[in-house]
């Protein structure tokens, strides 16, 4: 069991004393041991599926301890009582799954982004974080304000310009991308005035400026005393101010100490972003054959939309024709997601712009829902909102219907279909288990399946890679490129990542601020 106790020097934050933990039955961390005594950053490092993100559920208390015990000592004062200290008082967690919990909670209806009529997700920005305020601090010394309003509002001011969020104080948090979401639950997170923080993959879905924001954010707490424990899987992403490194494998530690010293262990070395190197772009056959003589898939004219009064897209004109791959660039907000959900059909606005799929202009719902017929997708919206006790087989023939979560009846050569993409995707066996219970990696595997298994004319790969580790952005990447070669479709693919597409992409658009930055033929295609 986790407990709060005391201890005669005070010199550590928290310790495992010979832990394991529960994991789906199964134990998991057998035997575990580590101390952070106070004065240390640590981070972990680790793989999809390592189990990073269960033994911060079990720091945090939200996971079973099956023996040993899970000492805190998080009081800033070593000689404070330390009996009335709990995980969940003392420990704010920001990971994936909180922050689609959250989102969830915000509004359950897939399309409530573009949908601003609805009843749900009608809080601000501000709205949000106004409720990490006094009603809602810890009872104890932890997170409390001790009825100090303008304490609470400095530090909602200097958090929101540390991660550049100010102009979206005014805005719905439904209607935020997610990399902006990201930063809102950050902040929200830091007005709890938590004794510890943990940022699980807190970098995946932001740009790169964003990211450095985010590096810089980080600095400045640890630099003012704050514990806090990065999780991630990439090497590259670890805090400078990190002094020590726990790593992981299999649900074990395989190695703990000084960071430089930890980064020299093999599984270190394996993770590190220089082992990943994406496959050189080159053009697919169909690609040269047909050139620029193809009849259009997309074509958009002068498209303009808006999205709780303010423009997300300006004037952005934009020709995708038969046999081309594109990769869509661009920040945190610069309208991708927009422009996507105007394709898909997913944005009432669709109607009343100039777009055209595959020669044909969205003029009723029923031609609306022909075309989606040709077009699989995959987005973290998708992800966000699909249903976690769903078995795998159900998550991929719900992509015959354009369902979140599968309502109509497979017939048996649906099924079979179905059975086969997860078999092809290496998911063999799989059909019967939980969505939920999968690690990130499979659980995007699966959703590739649901994208594919109708044989779309088009592919919309809205950041696929996301959150991945460089074995599974290589993974999903080849797996991309063999969709594409067996369905023969053709491809939008979503990264912020430049360097991560899949080879057989052969232009980019790249958004700013709502307007075409550039359009260019991928250096090495279509030759």
């Amino acid at each position: 069991m986790a407990k709060s106790t005391a201890t005669k020097t005070g010199s550590y934050l928290l310790a495992l004393d010979n832990i394991t933990v529960g994991w789906n039955g199964q134990p998991a961390f057998p035997r575990s041991r580590w101390t952070w005594r106070r004065g240390e950053q640590w981070a972990i490092l680790g793989s999809n599926g390592s189990g990073k993100s269960l033994l911060a559920l079990a720091l945090c208390g939200k996971a079973p301890l099956l023996r040993g015990e899970i000492h805190y000592h998080l009081q800033a004062d070593s000689h404070a009582p330390q009996s009335d200290v709990y995980p969940e008082q003392a420990i704010a967690l920001l990971s994936p799954q909180i922050q689609r919990e959250h989102a969830a909670a915000e509004s359950s209806f897939y399309q409530s982004r573009w949908n601003s009529g609805i009843n749900e997700g009608r809080r601000t920005v501000a709205q949000v974080l106004s409720q990490a305020s006094v009603e809602e601090r810890n009872p104890f010394e932890i997170g409390a304000y001790r009825g100090d309003p303008r304490l609470f509002r400095e530090n909602r001011k200097r958090y929101s310009r540390w991660l550049g969020i100010e102009p979206l104080l005014q805005r719905k948090l439904a209607a935020l991308s997610n990399g902006e979401q990201r930063k809102v639950f950050l902040v929200h997170t830091l007005l709890q005035s938590p004794r510890l923080l943990i940022l699980d993959d807190p970098f995946g879905g932001l740009d790169r400026a964003t990211r450095t924001r985010l590096k810089s954010t980080i600095h400045r707490l640890m630099r003012g005393g704050l514990p806090i424990l990065v999780i991630t899987n990439r090497p590259d992403e670890l805090p400078l101010c990190a002094t020590h490194l726990l790593l992981v494998r299999n649900h074990r530690i395989i190695a703990q100490g000084t960071k430089r010293a930890v980064l020299k262990h093999a599984r270190a070395r394996e993770l590190a972003s220089s082992s990943f190197s994406a496959p050189a772009a080159r053009s697919s056959a169909k690609y040269r054959q047909i050139g620029q003589r193809a009849a259009p898939l997309i074509e958009l004219e002068h498209v303009t939309a808006r999205l709780c009064g303010k423009r997300i897209l300006n004037d952005v004109n934009w020709t995708m024709r038969r046999g081309e791959n594109w990769a869509l660039l661009g920040p945190n907000g610069s309208g991708k997601t927009t422009l996507l959900s105007l394709i898909q059909g997913d944005n009432p606005q669709g109607y009343a712009v100039d777009i055209k799929l595959f020669g044909t202009q969205s003029s009723s719902t029923q031609t609306l829902w022909h075309l989606r017929r040709k077009i699989g997708w995959l987005s973290p919206e998708l992800h966000l909102h699909h249903p976690p006790e769903w078995s795998c087989l159900e998550v991929v023939c719900s992509g015959y219907f354009n369902t979140v979560g599968l309502y109509d009846a497979c017939n048996s050569r649906q099924r079979a279909e179905a059975r086969n993409w997860l078999d092809r995707l290496g998911l063999g066996g799989f059909e019967k288990r939980l969505f939920g219970e999968l690690s990130l990696g499979d659980q995007r595997m699966v959703l590739l399946a649901r994208a594919a298994v109708k044989k779309p004319k088009l592919l919309v790969l809205d950041e696929p890679c996301q959150g991945l580790d460089a074995s599974h952005r290589l993974a999903v990447l080849d797996t991309v490129d063999r969709l594409m070669e067996q369905t023969n479709a053709n491809l939008i693919f979503v990264t912020h990542h430049a360097k991560e597409m899949p080879a057989r992409v052969t232009h980019v658009l790249e958004l700013k601020g709502g307007r075409v930055l550039q359009i260019k033929r991928r250096k090495g295609a279509g030759r």
